[in-house]
C-alpha cells in the first residue's frame, strides 16, 4: 500500500501506496503518510485492453450538480464518493489548503521526496497518465491523453496517444521525451545512483518509441507488467532537466538534485507554482498554457501547519478554507460545532502501522521483533485513540489489502501479534536465550538490551499515544523505548542517512489501487535493481518475499497476483518486520461555500481535481 509517509507510488507509496510514490502516481508518502499501493486491478494478458477512457478522469466528474444525492447529518456530508459536494463554480478567487508537513524535497519519485504533502501540491503541476478517483478506481487522465491501451500481449505493448494540445507552461510540447526521461531515470540501469523510490514497471521496459512528432508513445515491455496503468505517474519535463542529457551522470544530477532542491518552474497541470516560503507556504496560480478543463480558481495557497491542534482553529477563523488533518480524538466534536463548515469522514487506502529499523543489530533477531509485536495490545490501542472517533475501526490483518478489497485476508492474527500477551512475548525472548534481571532485559551475552528510539510526527496526539502505549508494552518485557517527535518524516526516514534516525516508527501508507506498488515497500534493494532501498526504509530482506512480489508484478492473472501478494504478506508476518494497526479514518473539512472539493482517500488525496475547485455559484 504509500505514506502516504508518501504518496502514490503513489505508484509506490505517498509515505509517493509510489507504491510513491507517488507513488500510483506515486505520490505518495505525508500527513505522516507515504503512498503505496495494493489492489487487483490488473490488465489480463491477451486482448486489447482499454485504459478506462470510459471512466471519469480526475477532475471531470463534477461538471454538474449532484442531483440532490448528498446527505448531511450535522456538518458531516456523505454521498457518491466521485460526486459528493458537486456544484457549479464561479471563476476566480483563492482557496487556502493546509499541509501538515513541510516540503524538503520536490521530487516525489525519489525515496527522499516521496511524501504525501509534496504530492498534494504537485498533483496540479506534474501530469499523470492515470488518476485514481475517490471510488478507489484508476481512470484515464483525459486532459493529458486521448487514449492509452495495451495493443499486444507478447511482447506486452502499450500505446499512449497524447493530447495534441498538451504542452508545458513554457510552451514546450509534452511528448515522448518526457516518457523516456521517466523510464531512464527509474529503471535502475541507466542511472544506478538515482535515488529511485521504485523501479517497479520501469525495470521491465525494453524500449520507448515516439511517432506523430512525439505525440504517440509506444512502450515495449521485456516482461509483462500487471499494473501497467501505474506507469508514468508524475511526468516531469525532460527539457527542463538540469543538467540536460540521458547519460548516467546527467540523470543522477537532474533527478536527485535538479528536480529535487527547488520548486518546479515548469508545469504541465492546471496550476504553476508562483511562490514558496520555506516551512510556511506554497502558492500556485493558473497555468496560462493549460490545455485541459478549468481551472476555476485564480490561486491555491498551501499553508503548512505542522501542529495538528492548530488546524481546526485556523479553519474556524477563516485563516484556511480546507484542511486534511490527522484524525484527533476530539476533532469531530470541534467540526460539528463550527458554522458554515462541512466535512467528510471516510476510510480508504490508508493504514497506520509500526515499522522496525533492521539496520539496528538489536532488532535483527526475529525473536525480539516477535516479542515486541506480541506484547503490543492493538485492540486496546485503537480503543484509546481512533476508536473514539469511529467505533467501527478494527485491527488490520494485512499489509497489501484493506477489507474493502477482494484480496483481503487476515495474515496477522494467527501469529498472536497485537494481542498484548506479555507471557507469550517473554517466551519468545527466553527461548532465544535472553534473560530478565531487575526488570531489564539482558541480551544473550548478558549485557543490558539497548534502549530503542521511537518516532512519531510532531503534533499528532494519536500517534504520540500509540508510541507511549507501545513503549509501555515493551517495558513489561524489559525493553526501554524512548519516544520523541519528528517535524520531518521524510528526513527521519531518509535513505541518505545510513543509520536512519529511528529504531521504531509509526506512520501510515497512503495507497493506490495497484498491487505492484507494494514492491517498493518490502523488496530488497537487490530485487529492486538499485542501490537504493526505495521505500523499504527499514532495509528488510527476504528472498521469498522478493520473489512473491516480483511474481505479483509480472503475472497477468489477477487471482495469481492476489495470491502472490498474500504469500508475501504472510512471510512479512512471520518475519515480524512491520505491524499493521488499523485502516485509518480520514477527515476532509472545508468551508461549505466551496464546490467540487471532496475526499480522495488514496495517495492522490483531495487535490486530485483542483481544476474543478471554486466558490459555489449563487442559486
Amino acid at each position: 500500500m504509500q505514506s502516504f509517509h508518501k504518496r502514490r507510488a503513489l505508484i509506490a507509496p505517498v509515505v509517493l501506496l509510489a507504491l510513491v510514490g507517488t507513488a500510483c502516481n506515486s505520490k505518495k508518502s505525508s500527513k505522516g503518510e507515504s503512498p503505496s499501493g495494493s489492489s487487483t486491478d490488473s490488465s489480463s494478458g491477451g486482448a486489447k485492453a482499454s485504459s478506462g477512457s470510459d471512466a471519469p478522469s480526475s477532475g471531470t466528474s463534477s461538471s454538474g450538480p449532484a442531483a440532490g444525492n448528498d446527505k448531511k447529518e450535522g456538518n458531516r456530508i456523505t454521498g457518491d464518493p466521485n460526486t459528493v459536494n458537486t456544484a457549479e463554480a464561479t471563476k476566480g478567487g483563492t482557496l487556502t489548503y493546509t499541509l501538515e508537513k513541510t516540503i524538503d524535497n520536490w521530487n516525489v519519485l525519489t525515496s527522499a521526496g516521496n511524501t504525501f504533502e509534496t504530492a498534494e501540491v504537485l498533483n496540479s503541476v506534474y501530469p499523470n497518465t492515470f488518476n485514481v478517483n475517490p471510488d478507489l478506481q484508476p481512470a484515464l487522465n483525459t486532459n493529458l491523453l486521448v487514449s492509452a491501451e495495451q495493443t499486444n500481449a507478447s511482447p506486452q505493448t502499450l500505446v499512449y496517444k497524447i493530447n495534441p494540445k498538451a504542452e508545458w507552461s513554457d510552451g514546450k510540447p509534452i511528448n515522448v521525451d518526457d516518457f523516456i526521461y521517466a523510464w531512464k531515470a527509474q529503471n535502475g540501469v541507466d542511472c544506478k545512483k538515482c535515488d529511485i523510490n521504485s523501479t517497479t514497471g520501469y525495470a521491465q521496459i525494453a524500449k520507448v518509441d515516439g511517432t506523430d512528432d512525439g505525440k504517440t508513445v509506444t512502450v515495449t515491455m521485456k516482461s509483462p507488467y500487471s499494473d501497467w496503468k501505474a506507469l508514468f505517474a508524475t511526468l516531469m519535463p525532460a527539457h527542463a532537466a538540469t543538467p540536460p542529457g540521458l547519460d548516467a551522470a546527467s540523470l543522477e544530477k537532474s533527478f536527485n538534485t535538479g528536480f529535487a532542491t527547488t520548486p518546479p518552474k515548469v508545469s504541465g497541470g492546471p496550476f504553476v507554482i508562483s511562490a514558496f516560503q520555506k516551512d510556511q507556504s506554497v502558492t500556485t496560480e493558473r497555468n496560462p498554457k493549460w490545455y485541459g478543463t478549468g481551472p476555476n480558481l485564480d490561486k491555491i495557497v498551501y499553508r503548512m501547519i505542522t501542529d495538528a491542534t492548530q488546524e481546526p482553529p485556523a479553519l474556524k477563523n477563516g485563516e484556511v478554507d480546507a484542511m486534511y488533518p490527522q484524525p484527533q480524538v476530539d476533532l469531530i466534536k470541534q467540526l460539528d460545532a463550527m458554522e458554515k463548515i462541512q466535512y467528510q469522514l471516510d476510510v480508504g487506502l490508508v493504514f497506520e502501522h509500526i515499522d522496525l529499523n533492521l539496520q539496528n543489530p538489536a532488532l535483527q533477531d526475529v525473536a525480539v521483533r516477535k516479542a515486541l509485536f506480541t506484547a503490543t495490545d492493538v485492540t486496546g490501542m485503537i480503543a484509546r485513540t481512533v476508536g473514539q472517533i469511529n467505533k467501527e475501526i478494527k485491527p488490520l490483518g494485512n499489509r497489501m489489502f484493506v477489507p474493502q478489497q477482494k484480496g483481503y485476508v487476515d495474515n496477522v492474527t494467527s501469529f498472536g501479534y497485537g494481542t498484548g500477551d506479555t507471557e507469550k512475548a517473554m517466551k519468545y525472548l527466553t527461548d532465544a536465550g535472553y534473560k530478565m534481571a531487575g526488570g531489564k532485559l539482558m541480551d544473550k551475552a548478558g549485557k543490558p538490551f539497548p534502549a530503542l528510539a521511537m518516532r512519531y510526527t510532531e503534533g499528532n496526539a494519536i500517534r504520540q499515544s500509540e508510541c507511549q502505549l507501545f513503549a509501555d508494552a515493551a517495558k513489561k518485557i524489559g525493553i526501554t523505548i524512548n519516544v520523541s517527535p519528528t517535524d520531518s518524516l521524510g528526513g527521519t526516514l531518509s535513505q541518505k542517512d545510513a543509520n536512519h534516525k529511528y529504531d521504531v516508527i509509526v506512520f501510515a501508507w497512503v495507497a493506490t489501487p495497484f498491487g505492484s506498488a507494494n514492491a517498493a515497500l518490502y523488496q530488497s534493494n537487490t530485487a529492486q535493481g538499485s542501490p537504493s532501498w526505495g521505500s523499504n526504509f527499514g532495509h528488510y530482506k527476504n528472498d521469498a518475499v522478493d520473489k512473491a512480489l516480483a511474481d505479483s508484478i509480472s503475472t497477468t492473472d489477477p487471482a495469481k497476483q492476489v495470491q502472490d501478494l498474500n504469500d508475501a504478506d504472510k512471510q512479512l508476518s512471520e518475519d515480524a518486520y512491520t505491524l499493521p494497526l488499523y485502516q485509518k479514518p480520514v477527515i476532509l473539512a472545508y468551508a461549505d461555500k466551496w464546490a467540487n472539493i471532496r475526499d480522495n482517500a488514496t495517495s492522490f488525496g483531495p487535490p486530485y481535481n483542483t481544476q474543478d475547485w471554486g466558490a459555489k455559484k449563487a442559486s
